[in-house]
C-alpha cells in the first residue's frame, strides 16, 4: 500500500512505530511507514529488559498492572505473528546491596501485595559462588527482556512483505494538512528536533552495554543490582547499563566501558571478557511520562514518543490506547497526553 493510500503514516520503524503500526493494521487502518536510515535507533541498542518493580524499596512501578497484563499477552501473541522468537520471560533477582536494605525487607513496611510481583530470601544460596553480595535479596515475577534488534527485524520483514514500509524520508508534501491522512512521528531521540514538537521538554539518556562472555556459568535468572546481566545464548551476557545526559550520540566511551567493568565487579565474582560495546540514546522526558497525541494546532499530526528506559513495557499498552484514540475517539490517559504541556506550547507560539 502506498503512502497516499494511506489513512497513517508512520514516521519511524523502532519500538514505538512498529507497536503502533502493527495495532493500527489490527484494527483494519490503512497504514503505510517511512523509516529514515539517517537516524540510528536506541531500539536496536536498548537491552530491552522489562520489571514490575522500581526504587531502593522495590514499589511497583507506574501502572504495573496494567501495564504488564497487557505485554504478557501482547509479545507472545506478536511472536505468533511474525514468526519469531524475542520474548524471554525471565526472573530478575536482586540481591540486597547492605544489611540496611535487607533489614527493611524483614520489617512490616513491604507493601501487602508484595508477594503478587516479588519473592524473599534472606540468605544467598543459590548464588553464593558468583554474587559479591551474601545477604539474599528479592526475586521478581513478571519480568524479564525482549530482544528488540530480532523484533524490529521480524517486523521490518512484515511490513515489507505487505508493501507497508519506504526506508527513506517522508516527502515534505505529505506533511501539508490532508484531511484524509495523520502523520505520526515516532522518531525516537531524533524526535526532539521535530519541528513541530520540539517544544515537548524531551530529556534523552545515553546508555551503553557490553555484551560479554562468562566461563562456566549458566544463569537462569536476570541479576540486577546496580547493573545488570542477562543470559544470552550459551555463555554470553549483556551486562548494562550507563546513563550520562551529556555527549548525547551512539558512540560507545571509554568511559562509559569502564563505568560498566566497575559495577560488574561490584555485583559478580566470575572473570568476563568484553565481546563487543554498544551505545546508544533513550527518548526520555522530564516528567518520564510518554509523549502521545494531536499537535495542537496541526491535528493531522501526531507523535509517539517519550518511552524511556521503560519502552518494552510503554510501548504496547499505550500504542493501543492511542489507536484507541485514533479510531474511536477513546480519551488518552492524561498523564500521557502532550496535551499537559500546552502551556509550553502556547509560551513558544
Amino acid at each position: 500500500m502506498t503512502a497516499s493510500e494511506s489513512k497513517f503514516i508512520i514516521v519511524g520503524q523502532g519500538l514505538a512505530g512498529s507497536v503502533l503500526a502493527y495495532l493500527l493494521l489490527q484494527e483494519g487502518q490503512r497504514v503505510h511507514i517511512y523509516d529514515s536510515p539517517d537516524f540510528p535507533s536506541s531500539s536496536k541498542v536498548a537491552a530491552g529488559l522489562y520489571n514490575p518493580v522500581t526504587g531502593r524499596k522495590l514499589v511497583k512501578t507506574w501502572l504495573a498492572h496494567q501495564l504488564f497484563s497487557f505485554l504478557e499477552t501482547f509479545y507472545p501473541q506478536l511472536e505468533t505473528e511474525l514468526n519469531a522468537r524475542f520474548f524471554y520471560p525471565q526472573p530478575i533477582f536482586r540481591p540486597f546491596v547492605n544489611e540496611e536494605s535487607q533489614k527493611f525487607f524483614k520489617s512490616d513496611h513491604v507493601p501487602d501485595d508484595f508477594s503478587d510481583f516479588a519473592t524473599l530470601t534472606f540468605e544467598n544460596t543459590q548464588y553464593k559462588s558468583i554474587l559479591q553480595s551474601q545477604l539474599g535479596g528479592v526475586t521478581t515475577k513478571h519480568s524479564g527482556w525482549v530482544d528488540l534488534p530480532a523484533m524490529l527485524a521480524a517486523f521490518k520483514h512484515y511490513f515489507t512483505a505487505k508493501n507497508l514500509l519506504t526506508v527513506g524520508t517522508i516527502p515534505t508534501e505529505l506533511l501539508e494538512n490532508n484531511p484524509t491522512q495523520t502523520i505520526i512521528f515516532c522518531e525516537g531521540f531524533s524526535g526532539r528536533n521535530n519541528p513541530y514538537f520540539n517544544y515537548l521538554p524531551f530529556n534523552p539518556v545515553k546508555g551503553e552495554v557490553l555484551d560479554i562472555e562468562i566461563k562456566n556459568l549458566y544463569l537462569t535468572e536476570i541479576i540486577n543490582q546496580g547493573a545488570f546481566v542477562i543470559p544470552l545464548e550459551g555463555e554470553s551476557y549483556r551486562l548494562g547499563a550507563t546513563y550520562s545526559w551529556h555527549e548525547l550520540d551512539f558512540i560507545p566511551t571509554e568511559q562509559g566501558k569502564n563505568d560498566l567493568i566497575e559495577k560488574y565487579q561490584k555485583l559478580m565474582k566470575p572473570e568476563m571478557r568484553i565481546l563487543s560495546h554498544r551505545a546508544g540514546v533513550r527518548p526520555a522526558t522530564k516528567d518520564r511520562r510518554p509523549l502521545i497525541g494531536l499537535h495542537p494546532d496541526f491535528r493531522h499530526l501526531g507523535i509517539f514518543n517519550g518511552l524511556g528506559s521503560k519502552g518494552v513495557s510503554l510501548a504496547p499498552y499505550f500504542a493501543k490506547q492511542f489507536v484507541d484514540f485514533l479510531v474511536y475517539q477513546k480519551e488518552l490517559h492524561p498523564e500521557v497526553n502532550i496535551n499537559r504541556f500546552a502551556s509550553l506550547y502556547l509560551g513558544k507560539k
